[in-house]
């Protein structure tokens, strides 16, 4: 009787054990992760397999492709189902306005020190109250060096949209906030907003430009660079660093007359309630080695200025990295200088043009 007893207890814990033992596993699963609404290109997958590795603490990544997109999912949810977001600057401050942030407990980082001052303390959150800057970008001129070596060349952003001086084809931004702010920038300096007099006229340099556009690209121009369509593209940083790496004859180039910043901040969905795991996977990123593989894959300058002996940085990537503070005041913030669909609607005819 005790046998029989014994096996038919043992048959019932096998039972059991096979029947909810994977819930049991799962639900332990989802206690221990986090979810990390994100853009495709900023988190180096081995760096989150290590985390995953050290800590046991599970990361699920989804993406979002613009700064639009994160804003409506995270209004239409209030920021349910996201422990982590990483919204560019001015995404940054109206979500702080929509109340979707949590207050980031400074104390718990353990790089607060080691951040580029800066890029702490812009408009869109003076305290930094909610956001951590992760990583940053420029936008400039992707240029070929051989091209220029026969042609003349300046360091502006003429090189783009002057038709006196441009006889070759370009790649263009294909946001149309991007490409407004910088024919506005072009034709009147850093500007708010545009008034119902230049609107046609930053209209029209868009639609005159198209003329010697090769091709609109948001990640795709250094390509264009790369396989010489174009001496100049209009681009970020990031991309025309890693193309650099690959391609000698290309140089990055700052424009003269200023250029425009991009901040990546990580933020705290005010709905989590995992913060002790969030903010070991923000220390995490923050470790040099993490800092140096991000760079070295992304081409993003990095916040903090305690790994850049680890970046093998050329002296133009350094220079920009350790910017002077006046040097700092000629780089510009994305404005929305138009209601959104009005932006649209300019993108649309824009883009109807025919040459």
């Amino acid at each position: 009787m005790l046998i029989r007893s014994s096996v038919i207890l043992l048959w019932l814990i096998f039972i059991f054990t096979g029947l909810y033992w994977p819930k049991f596993k799962i639900l332990h699963y989802e206690k221990n992760s986090i979810t990390v609404f994100t853009w495709g290109d900023i988190l180096e997958p081995t760096v989150i397999e290590q985390f995953e590795k050290d800590t046991g603490i599970k990361v699920y990544l989804n993406y979002y492709s613009s700064n639009e997109e994160l804003l409506v999912k995270l209004k239409a949810t209030r920021g349910e189902g996201y422990d982590l977001i990483v919204p560019s600057d001015y995404a940054v401050k109206f979500l702080i306005e929509d109340g979707l942030l949590k207050t980031i407990d400074k104390s718990q980082l353990d790089f607060w020190k080691d951040l580029n001052p800066l890029l702490l303390g812009h408009f869109y959150d003076p305290e930094n109250s909610y956001s951590i800057p992760f990583e940053w970008e420029l936008f400039g001129l992707g240029i070929d060096k051989k091209y220029f070596e026969t042609h003349p060349f300046l360091p502006s952003w003429k090189l783009v949209f002057d038709r006196n001086l441009i006889d070759y084809k370009i790649a263009m931004v294909n946001d149309p906030i991007g490409a407004l702010q910088m024919a506005a920038f072009y034709l009147y300096g850093p500007i708010k907003s545009l008034t119902p007099e230049q609107t046609p006229q930053v209209v029209k340099l868009l639609m005159q430009q198209k003329e010697w556009v090769e091709a609109y690209a948001n990640f795709r121009s250094d390509y264009f660079l790369a396989t010489k369509n174009c001496p100049v593209v209009v681009a970020s940083s990031s991309y025309i660093w890693k193309t650099m790496r690959m391609f000698p004859f290309v140089r990055f180039v700052l424009p003269k007359e200023g250029s425009f910043i991009t901040i990546e901040n990580l933020c705290i969905p005010a709905v989590s309630d995992k913060e002790k795991l969030v903010y070991q996977f923000i220390n995490y990123l923050y470790r040099p080695q993490s800092v140096a593989t991000h760079y070295h894959t992304f081409g993003f300058f990095p916040s903090t200025l305690h790994a850049l002996d680890l970046l093998n940085l050329d002296p133009e990537a350094k220079k920009l990295i350790l910017s002077s503070a006046e040097d700092f005041k000629k780089f510009y913030f994305t404005e929305i200088l138009l209601p959104q669909q009005q932006i649209r609607d300019i993108w649309v005819e824009v883009k109807s043009v025919e040459y």
